[in-house]
């Protein structure tokens, strides 16, 4: 119960970042952030900085609390998302955050790629793409599989995306 539970939450709050990340860009590109993301602009180390670290708490709870081993794709996407809460929390500690957009959009187009792959990987039929895992576990396997198309990869492809939205608007205040 408590695992469906978590992966309806999980789904259904990708879906409201993905409502969040269309207003968001559309405010930033066409209205070049008049509207919403100007007056969010000062307030995007914290979005980084709590997204980075829920992604990370959520992806440790499922693997060392419930049990479910990463595939090697979902490690690869591990690496991309843990360096970034590590370097916006420093950022935020020690108010230096200079190079902090360019290295976390770096890190989120990584991480974008891999997911996006494997969340290709997934929805088609089996045998379509290779595999560049190996290993035990499967990157077939949907731990989340929720409203049909929901899994782990397309949440971490939302949250990337996100991510670099927030790293755009973050550089706005530093060069504001």
């Amino acid at each position: 119960m408590l695992i469906e539970t978590l992966n309806l939450m999980i789904a259904s709050g990708a879906l409201v970042m993905l409502v969040a990340l269309a207003v968001l860009s559309l405010d930033l590109f066409f209205t070049q952030g008049k509207h919403l993301a100007n007056n969010l602009a000062p307030y995007a180390l914290y979005g980084i900085l709590a997204l980075t670290l829920s992604g990370t708490a959520m992806s440790l709870f499922y693997s060392e609390v419930l049990g479910f081993i990463p595939c090697a794709l979902c490690w690869l996407q591990r690496v991309f998302l843990y360096p970034q809460a590590l370097m916006a929390a420093g950022s935020a500690w020690w108010k230096d955050s200079a190079m902090l957009p360019r290295y976390g959009i770096l890190l989120s187009i990584a991480g974008l790629l891999v997911s996006l792959y494997q969340y290709v990987y997934q929805m088609l039929p089996q045998g379509s793409l290779p595999c560049p895992a190996s290993g035990t576990i499967d990157c077939l396997d949907k731990v989340i599989n929720e409203f049909g198309f929901m899994t782990f990869p397309l949440v971490s492809a939302i949250t990337f995306v996100f991510l670099i939205v927030l790293y755009i608007l973050f550089s706005k205040t530093r060069t504001s």
